[in-house]
């Protein structure tokens, strides 16, 4: 039996360094059709967050709503207080086939 393919896409985004998902906020909105998307929890969430970004609990992040409302066409901004989460985050949703995936450094 091989590796998971979560695995694979880890090592896919490990053996970069993150470097080539990283973006700053600036960078990120020079990006076409951009949604942040904001992982942390509620709290920190409503302490303060980005503007415009997206809320998504973590908990939820394979619920059928979220998927449903996160466009597959749009550059998907991961923020994350724990940079490890968020690149499961980002590989798992590479590996759902969502195309532009990035996180927030």
């Amino acid at each position: 039996m091989g590796k998971p393919e979560i695995l694979d896409a880890l090592i896919a985004v490990n053996k970069n360094n993150f470097a080539s998902v990283l973006v700053d906020e600036a960078d990120a909105k020079k990006l076409k059709n951009f949604t942040f998307v904001d992982f942390r929890d509620k709290a920190k969430f409503e302490k303060g967050h980005m503007d415009k970004a997206r809320h998504v609990d973590y908990s939820d992040m394979f619920s059928y709503p979220m998927m449903e409302e996160l466009n597959k066409s749009n550059s998907l901004i991961i923020i994350h207080d724990v940079p490890a989460v968020a690149g499961v985050i980002a590989a798992t949703l590479k590996m759902m086939d969502y195309p532009n995936v990035y996180i927030l450094k």
